[in-house]
């Protein structure tokens, strides 16, 4: 059997833990409350959204896209480029 003082020792520990795990749930709440605000606010934003604002999301959405094919071009004539040996020429 345990001392009492192995025991109160086991119990603030064991209190030391919990305001351990109340800390951190109040923060995971915290943040879940967060994303469902901004889940709110984008949802409410898409239903008010007017057809001006699909037709340039849409454009915005194809130059963004245009950029990202250009900028994996580039990278990939940098890779080749890369993988050419020298001569001793320059």
């Amino acid at each position: 059997m345990s001392t009492v003082k192995e025991l109160e020792s086991l119990l603030r520990k064991a209190k030391k833990e919990l305001r351990e795990v109340k800390t951190h749930n109040g923060f995971l709440l915290e943040r879940l409350e967060l994303s469902h605000e901004r889940l709110h606010e984008e949802r409410k934003k898409r239903l008010e959204m007017t057809l001006d604002d699909v037709v340039k999301m849409h454009k915005e959405r194809a130059l963004y896209e245009e950029k990202i094919k250009k900028d994996k071009e580039v990278i990939e004539t940098l890779e080749k480029q890369k993988g050419i040996v020298l001569n001793g020429n320059l």
